[in-house]
């Protein structure tokens, strides 16, 4: 499996406390500010069969410096996925339709690249150090554009932009064109994602949880250790 890569070819992703490492069919997380080498790793399990998230610390004295934290079979993915296409049509269900002469009678800013996601936006925002990408917040202010007037929203390509009122973020808009003369914009307000987030998360501790390989069966699974 080749490693995935980030934009500038970087192989990972740090920030002051972290560093976040994509190594073949492995994700490394690193907590820097530990400096003890501590780490976690998600491994996808191409060849064992089985997904698994463990911890590792490298100065344990006595025993093993490997400890799972959590595991599944790759072979149960599919149904675990599947239970959260409901979330998925929760989201879309977030979205509303946005005009100018609404933000214009409510007061509401934008502002494009705000919220980096896709790669040429994440290249113009960030430096690759010693292959990792790292936040470079000069280049991110430069990359911010607050246009002088709201239709000039329809100059702005096509994705993702943030919608202010009284200098707080209140939503994430998009841009779409279906053609050339149609454009589309939405919007999602940021209160409602986080609800959907709040709402989501016991869900798929629950969905996950009862989808986990159970320690007592750690035994079975020669990678896996208890």
């Amino acid at each position: 499996m080749e490693p995935y890569t980030l934009p500038h070819g970087a192989r990972g992703i740090e920030g002051d406390e972290f560093a976040i490492e994509f190594r073949g069919d492995k994700v490394v997380f690193i907590a820097r500010s530990a400096g003890t080498g501590e780490h976690y790793t998600l491994q996808a399990g191409l060849k064992s069969g089985v997904i698994d998230l463990h911890k590792t610390e490298p100065n344990t004295e006595a025993g093993d410096p490997h400890r799972t934290l959590f595991a599944l079979r790759r072979d149960d993915l599919p149904g675990i996925l599947g239970q959260f296409e409901p979330m998925v049509e929760e989201l879309i269900g977030l979205l509303r339709p946005l005009r100018v002469g609404w933000m214009h009678r409510h007061s509401i800013g934008i502002a494009c690249g705000v919220n980096p996601v896709s790669d040429q936006d994440i290249a113009a925002v960030s430096r690759k150090r010693k292959r990792r990408l790292s936040l470079d917040a000069k280049l991110y202010e430069q990359n911010i554009i607050v246009p002088e007037y709201l239709e000039e929203v329809y100059d702005f390509p096509d994705g993702n932009f943030a919608l202010f009122y009284r200098g707080r973020q209140i939503g994430i808009g998009f841009k779409r064109t279906y053609a050339k003369d149609d454009v589309r914009l939405f919007w999602i307000k940021l209160s409602d994602l986080v609800r959907l987030n709040n709402t989501w998360q016991e869900r798929a501790a629950s969905i996950f949880a009862a989808a986990a390989i159970p320690p007592e069966r750690y035994a079975d699974y020669p990678l896996l250790r208890a």
